[in-house]
């Protein structure tokens, strides 16, 4: 009989209302007010006429992997109302969410007819094809007249995106629509204010709504899960004071971007993708080239006002210290701010960009009048940039300065670090280089921002000489391959012995239990073979074990639980019962195989999607036998509509299970509080959730860098900066790994930075690049709270598969980083399929192993026989199966052993 861990419906424990206080809070705080005249905060009992789709229609989360299963989702609407806010305009909601819903029922009728083919069909159809509704009704003078009561008119643009797709520069999506347009003159006209609010996944341009003449308010609310209505109701109202901060430039306009007609489709070219803006991403490229924002990054305003005073700045055990006083000086209201360190490094052999975040800390609610002193600590290596020229993380001489502020667009100079000589901080290796020499954007003079109150600032900054006592010197030593030591040995003449440990003849094949334990039509029986349990009990090494597998069972290991189909899209579900018996099971997750669980004693672990929360089958249903009976890709958000009506058989004969769980803000909305505690609260319910129904692996946090608005899944990853991804994936993810039995796989590694054909692009990108930006964040988690797994992207860098490329995986990550966990590939990255349409063709198998890419997830047929071959013929040795082998196992022995 299966094991579920499920909850009878209707159980509401103290947990899940704990959890969403704790939500609610991190939303609010987390949102972040763009303009302001004193309109809010809302009075008690105020009256405001309410518009736009995201008013009644709120979307809660992006589409795809990092959807939720929260119990409840309260709307913009609804939580005002909660609030008590009167809401007038209720006859032209009632009429747009009717046309809405009739949008909605033809979109879902053409998912329908696709999923006649599959279900799989209509999930992929539906990530590429997203529900866009059509044009908004325009306000009309009758619904003037309804609402007339109301002085203030609240706005609600929403946009969503998600995985598979990228947004656009076009109407109704970056830009808004002409149908928008006109709803805000009209309610202009017939309002005295208007207030905005952005319930959108990202940047997007807000130039007509800041030439509102009567603007009161524009507020990014992002989208926060199922609290969203409610935490934007407590914005609002003032329970809590804006003090978000922007982790992401917000321009002009979209041709501001330094990629903008080159990204992704932009050029007609999705195969590849040059990353000719280098170093300049984000605000690191508008505050160089002295481009103005319409907002920059670390930018958000509060209902009161803050000052902050540097009072002093030293150098200590290779750190530098920055004290600082921050002051509430508003005569009203409390609130929090944010300190931000950023640094000038100098121009020399290397050009540099104008300033970099270095650190920063937020401090506690401050009421009107109230003083904290803050202490923000950097590390002094983090200065460095990557000399490719000499293969290694370097201070160049020169001045550089520290600069204070609570935006990138609002500092003081600090400190002069002046470094009197060239000082070589870490000894690397040149790795995954680009094919050819990327030509990168340059600024042709110093037009960076703050350059008039440059000279000033410099002249009464505190001067600290930084030298080679500072920064101990680290060398890297690389491991030579596997296959390079077995050509050395072929060409030597020596005996390479790979038969020895892991046979692959065909006697011993007929030997092992294989796929569904059965050979053929014929059960085979197990040999008297080693067992992980006694690897558990401390009765035989975890090396004995592992040298004990053939090469057919680390074929099985190696590969997820491989399904019929090519590279399905697994998830526990869809009435397979042959080898789910007495297997403990959260329906909605996936897991590694289960074909060595009888012979081997090789547990399963379970991994479960979503990156705004734990993503589970909301419902399942289980027969009396105990057979699941429920598709576990229903718990893709939507899923369930293009299904249409219950999923549910027999909610009478049979039991029925729940597994809400509490949905996170989106990652950008979590980064912009900029606050480690709240980062850690929001770590410890997923940690606490993924104890409660069983889950080992959480397939999150994603760490991509916002290298340009469009790509279709920023909303799931942290900002355009480095420096505040990596925080904030540390926090969450030492949050985590805190619980028993809890890990998390950091992704997608590296460069996942676009969605349209994100199987087949190949990024070309300059290693200094690749290092300072899109790795870097990475690396900091590494560092600091070594997460147990890393899951690569799709792409290709500089023409090699992240899937198989050795250098990322082994050299930079395990050998540079020290990362020692299992490293995982993205679902079907080994697949075949339509691979004949595209210019770049799928990964290898083979080249997973070879690469240090321990696990091919979610698994096939095709990839075990891959794997299996590929060892038999020599494309891939059993030492490198074993390598791999063994990092699982010791993943499973780290997740498992409270367990077992």
């Amino acid at each position: 009989m299966n094991k579920y861990y499920g909850l009878k419906p209707g159980t509401v424990g103290k947990q899940e209302s704990e959890h969403t206080a704790v939500v609610r809070d991190a939303a609010a705080r987390g949102m972040v007010l763009l303009e302001h005249d004193g309109t809010l905060p809302l009075k008690e009992h105020s009256k405001i006429a309410l518009y736009g789709f995201g008013a009644r229609n709120t979307i809660f989360c992006g589409l795809g992997a990092a959807s939720f299963t929260s119990r409840e989702e309260v709307t913009i609407e609804e939580g005002l109302e909660r609030a008590g806010i009167m809401v007038t305009s209720k006859a032209y909601l009632e009429r747009y969410a009717a046309a809405i819903q009739a949008e909605e029922d033809a979109y879902y009728a053409v998912m329908r007819e696709t999923a006649k083919e599959s279900l799989i069909a209509g999930v992929v159809r539906m990530y590429g094809e997203p529900f866009i509704p059509g044009p908004q009704p325009v306000i009309t003078e009758e619904d003037i007249k309804e609402a007339s009561e109301a002085s203030v008119a609240v706005f609600v643009i929403s946009r969503t995106a998600g995985e598979g797709a990228d947004r656009k520069p076009v109407e109704g999506d970056y830009l808004l629509s002409s149908e928008e347009k006109e709803n805000l003159r009209i309610l202009s006209l017939n309002f005295k204010k208007v207030i905005v609010l952005l319930n959108v996944v990202g940047q997007m341009d807000t130039s007509f709504i800041r030439s509102l003449p009567n603007l009161g308010a524009l507020v990014f609310v992002g989208q926060a899960a199922g609290v969203t209505g409610l935490a934007v109701a407590d914005l609002l109202t003032g329970r809590v004071n804006p003090e978000g901060k922007l982790v992401d430039t917000w321009a002009e306009k979209y041709e501001d971007y330094p990629n903008a007609e080159n990204f992704a489709a932009m050029n007609g070219n999705l195969d590849d993708e040059v990353y000719s803006e280098g170093i300049y991403v984000g605000y690191r490229y508008f505050d160089t080239f002295g481009i103005t924002p319409a907002y920059p990054f670390g930018y958000g305003l509060s209902y009161t006002d803050f000052s902050i005073t540097t009072e002093t700045v030293y150098k200590e055990n290779g750190q530098i210290i920055i004290d600082t006083v921050v002051t509430n000086t508003g005569d009203r209201y409390e609130g929090r701010e944010t300190v931000q360190v950023y640094v000038s490094a100098p121009n020399g052999e290397m050009e540099k960009v104008y300033q970099e975040l270095i650190g920063f800390e937020k401090t506690d609610i401050l009421k009107a009048g109230e003083t904290q002193k803050l202490q923000i600590t950097v590390d002094i290596r983090s200065l460095t940039c990557y000399s490719e020229k000499k293969a290694a993380w370097i201070l160049e001489k020169g001045d550089y300065l520290v600069r204070v502020g609570n935006s990138s667009r609002n500092t003081s100079v600090a400190a002069i670090l002046r470094v009197e000589e060239e000082i070589l901080c870490e000894q690397c290796r040149n790795l995954c280089m680009p094919e050819w020499k990327i030509e990168e954007i340059s600024p042709e003079n110093e037009v960076h921002c703050g350059s008039e109150k440059k000279a000033a600032e410099i002249a009464g900054a505190k001067l600290l000489t930084i030298n080679k006592e500072d920064v101990k010197e680290i060398v890297h030593h690389y491991q030579v391959p596997v296959w390079e030591k077995k050509e050395n040995r072929e060409q030597t003449g020596e005996e390479t012995g790979e038969q020895t440990r892991g046979q692959t003849g065909e006697q011993n094949r007929k030997d092992i239990l294989v796929f569904d334990e059965k050979n053929g039509d014929k059960e085979v029986k197990p040999r008297n073979l080693l067992r992980f349990e006694e690897v558990i009990a401390g009765k035989t090494s975890l090396d004995d074990f592992v040298n004990s597998l053939s090469a057919e069972e680390m074929s099985c290991l190696c590969v997820g639980n491989a399904g019929e189909e090519d590279a399905t899209f697994v998830t526990y579900g869809s009435g397979n019962t042959k080898t789910e018996a007495v297997i403990p099971m959260a329906p909605g997750t996936c897991d590694t195989t289960r074909n060595l669980i009888q012979s081997r004693g090789i547990p399963n672990m379970h991994m479960s999607d979503g990156g705004s929360g734990l993503r589970l089958l909301p419902e399942f249903e289980v027969d009396r036998e105990g057979n699941l009976l429920t598709e576990g890709v229903i718990s893709v958000r939507n899923v369930s509509k293009i299904i249409g009506g219950d999923y549910i058989k027999d909610r009478v004969n049979h039991s029925v299970y729940e597994q809400y769980t509490t949905g996170l803000p989106m990652a950008t909305l979590l980064a912009q509080t900029w606050d480690r505690e709240c980062w850690r609260k929001c770590g410890e319910i997923e940690g606490k959730e993924m104890q409660m129904f069983h889950i080992e692996l959480w397939l999150a946090p994603s760490m991509n860098i916002h290298r340009n608005p469009l790509c279709g899944r920023n909303f799931e990853y942290y900002s355009e900066d480095p420096v505040i991804t990596g925080e904030c994936a540390s926090a969450v993810i030492n949050a985590i790994q805190s619980f028993r039995c809890a890990g998390v796989t950091m992704k997608h590694f590296a460069c996942n930075n676009q969605e349209d054909n994100r199987h087949a692009t190949n990024v070309h990108i300059s290693e200094r690049a690749l290092r300072e930006i899109y790795l870097k964040g990475f690396e900091i988690a590494v560092k600091k709270a070594d997460p147990t797994a890393i899951m690569t992207s799709y792409n290709l860098l500089n023409g090699t598969h992240t899937a198989n490329h050795y250098e990322l995986l082994t050299c930079i990550a395990r050998e540079e980083w020290g990362f020692d966990g299992m490293i995982m590939t993205d679902w079907g990255t080994t697949s075949q399929d339509d691979r004949d349409m595209h210019k770049y063709k799928a990964s290898s198998c083979a080249g997973c192993i070879r690469a240090g890419n321990d696990l091919i997830m979610p698994g096939s047929r095709f990839d075990i026989e891959s794997l299996y071959t590929a060892a038999e013929e020599g494309d891939m040795t059993a030492e490198e199966m074993r390598i791999c082998s063994k990092r699982i196992l010791r993943t499973m022995i780290k997740l498992e052993a409270g367990r077992l």
